[in-house]
């Protein structure tokens, strides 16, 4: 109530002259459960032209910040001495206003009659078979004073209320937080009618709490329902979008998202011909651009087009040359060539950082073009419905304020949360051009800066918004993993791959591959070691080998040849995998502060530029206390 306080107080004159000769409200009790209420209010002004009056009306009560009570006022027609009357309305933190009257125009002096009659929802409450009504009938934040008010309290459709179904009636005067008597009640031909007997002074006011035992209020499980969304739609209507999009996502996915009909996983010993190491790794998940050009690398020095030169056999300090042989050698996949010309043909090959950060991201473009039109459709178009789902509970958090008052009020909501929207809009588009432009677009740094701003934005607007964001935002993740689905052609490559795995991991000595002599073993293990680190796998194949060899039974000196012709030690530590990511690293970094400094001098180039309490209540009350109640004055 700290808001009524500053709202009334600071615009607060001496208005001893102008008063409410009569304030008469009938608050009828509906079956639906909610209140339909009708204000006559004498209002007399003084000498100064006013336009008319104004009216406030409280819709949600906060504790430590959260909403204890909320509910919605549904304006049904303001008159002016039997007239319609021309009203705006303007939403502040805890209420709404009604401003009554023209600005053009000015209304007569001495006293008029304004009639409001509107519905609240979410002001009946039932515990244990009792339903209650706790009720701010006179608000206490008139500016007024109010030479008399009285209060009726009825039963729809002329239903009297009897005495045996009352089960307490309080009643509380005087300022808020008051609980003053200054009335007098009595229960007449079916209507409880109280009346002040003083003169409510300036932000003075009446309370009401009644209990009842009673079958005129009965609401159903859709008026229940109906208030539920008035007063909370996100607790009503989030519910339903989360499983609408539970429903599409299983549906889309069913048709969709299934793969097509797998075969058995058989093992396959042979090395692909149509697939790079490096496209394998794609293939298996890895995204890294650093471990795509190792794999890279490893493919070349396999292939002949990369020496190692390990003199102290033991890998730590092995110098990796352009081979200058002129041996015919197997033909490089397209990427492939890009890491061999990214090399430096001029001591050491690693050394020309900035190409070899290019060609991991050529190479990693290229593979995520050829992996989306051949290998799998991600299906992505189908994630927008997630989107809008979250489009939706925005739209319904920074619109739901409790209180409606027509079109005016529909309009100015729409307005102002595209304002928010675009202002919003343009600092998060600013912010991730930045980081986009130091990190890269396809950065999870970046994606996850832009699931952080979706939460951190959500949460301004409650914190059952951020539930139901959160929420279909991991089902937005889930799906968006599920969705893609590998055709035909890309289901046979994953196939043969976890094949290569299967037989990698589960070769016994009966099914290991038999060869003719010691270079033929050399070239086979040497063309698969590549992959077994590209599919994640190379502990296994190092144990295959060991295990191929031992079925030959070689000497020491076989077993060292065969140990340099698979250039084991460039796969036995992580030596080459280090100079790599040194070298892509230090480009990264270089690039990075290009773009820092770019941004810096863009930034020093443009400087100068500018541009109450709810719920079921028991024990003490007091005036103020419930739903309802408010105040206004003249303007």
């Amino acid at each position: 109530m700290f808001v009524f306080f500053t709202l009334f107080f600071l615009s607060a004159k001496s208005l001893i002259a102008e008063k409410i000769t009569n304030y008469e409200v009938t608050v009828q009790m509906n079956k639906n459960g909610t209140l339909t209420v009708n204000e006559v209010i004498d209002y007399e002004f003084d000498g100064a032209a006013k336009h008319g009056i104004y009216r406030d009306i409280p819709l949600r009560s906060k504790k430590n910040g959260v909403d204890i009570y909320k509910s919605y006022i549904k304006m049904n027609s303001i008159k002016r001495n039997g007239i319609s009357e021309e009203y705006s309305t303007k939403l502040f933190d805890e209420g709404i206003r009604y401003r009554v009257g023209s600005a053009d125009r000015f209304v007569e002096n001495g006293v008029n009659r304004y009639e409001f009659n509107y519905v609240i929802y979410n002001a009946v409450f039932e515990k244990n078979g009792i339903y209650q009504v706790y009720f701010n009938a006179i608000g206490q934040f008139w500016q007024v004073p109010i030479e008399k008010a009285t209060v009726n309290i009825k039963f729809a459709n002329g239903e009297p209320v009897l005495k045996n179904e009352i089960r307490q009636l309080d009643i509380f005067t005087g300022e808020y937080g008051q609980s003053g008597k200054d009335y007098i009640t009595n229960l007449n031909n079916g209507t409880v009618e109280i009346k002040t007997n003083k003169v409510l002074e300036a932000y003075n006011g009446l309370s009401f709490r009644l209990n009842l035992k009673t079958d005129n209020i009965s609401p159903t499980f859709w008026d229940k329902l109906q208030t539920l969304y008035y007063a909370h739609p996100l607790i009503a209507v989030g519910p339903i979008i989360i499983i609408i999009l539970a429903i599409y996502g299983f549906v889309t996915w069913y048709i969709f998202g299934r793969d097509v009909d797998k075969k058995a996983i058989v093992p396959e010993f042979n090395i692909p011909k149509d697939i790079s190491a490096m496209y394998a790794a794609y293939i298996n998940g890895e995204r890294e651009p650093k471990e795509i050009l190792t794999i890279g690398v490893l493919s070349l020095l396999s292939k002949g087009y990369v020496e190692a030169n390990d003199e102290e056999g033991n890998g730590r300090n092995v110098e990796y040359t352009l081979s200058d042989s002129r041996k015919s050698k197997p033909e490089l996949a397209e990427e492939e060539k890009i890491v061999f010309n990214a090399l430096s043909d001029n001591g050491y090959i690693f050394k020309k950082e900035r190409s070899l950060y290019d060609a991991s991201n050529k190479i990693l473009k290229s593979f995520e073009r050829e992996y989306k039109k051949k290998v799998y459709k991600d299906n992505n178009i189908f994630n927008i419905v997630f989107i809008v789902g979250m489009i939706i509970v925005f739209m319904i958090s920074s619109t739901a304020s409790g209180g409606t008052a027509g079109i005016s009020d529909g309009i100015s909501g729409a307005v102002s949360l595209v304002m928010v929207a675009i202002f919003f809009g343009i600092v998060l588009n600013t912010i991730f051009s930045i980081i986009n432009n130091i990190y890269g677009n396809n950065s999870k740094f970046l994606k996850i800066i832009k699931w952080i701003a979706v939460l951190f934005f959500s949460l301004i607007y409650g914190v059952l918004n951020f539930i139901i964001i959160g929420i279909i935002m991991a089902m937005y993740a889930v799906y968006s993993k599920i969705i893609g689905r590998y055709t035909v052609d890309g289901m046979r490559k994953k196939e043969y791959l976890d094949g290569m795995k299967m037989y990698i991991k589960t070769a016994e000595a009966n099914q290991i591959m038999k060869f003719n002599d010691v270079d033929e073993l050399v070239a086979y293990f040497k063309g698969i070691l590549p992959y077994a680190v590209a599919l994640g796998v190379k502990n296994e194949v190092v144990k295959l080998m060991k295990n191929t060899i031992k079925l030959y039974d070689f000497d020491e000196s076989t077993y060292s040849y065969i140990n340099r012709g698979v250039h084991f030690n460039s796969y036995n530590n992580f030596f080459l995998s280090d100079m790599i990511s040194r070298g892509y690293n230090n480009a990264y970094n270089e690039i990075a502060e290009e773009r820092f400094s770019t941004l810096r001098e863009n930034s020093r180039n443009s400087s100068g530029s500018g541009f109450g309490g709810g719920g079921f209540s028991s024990g003490g009350g007091f005036s103020g206390g419930g739903s309802g109640g408010g105040g206004g004055g003249s303007w």
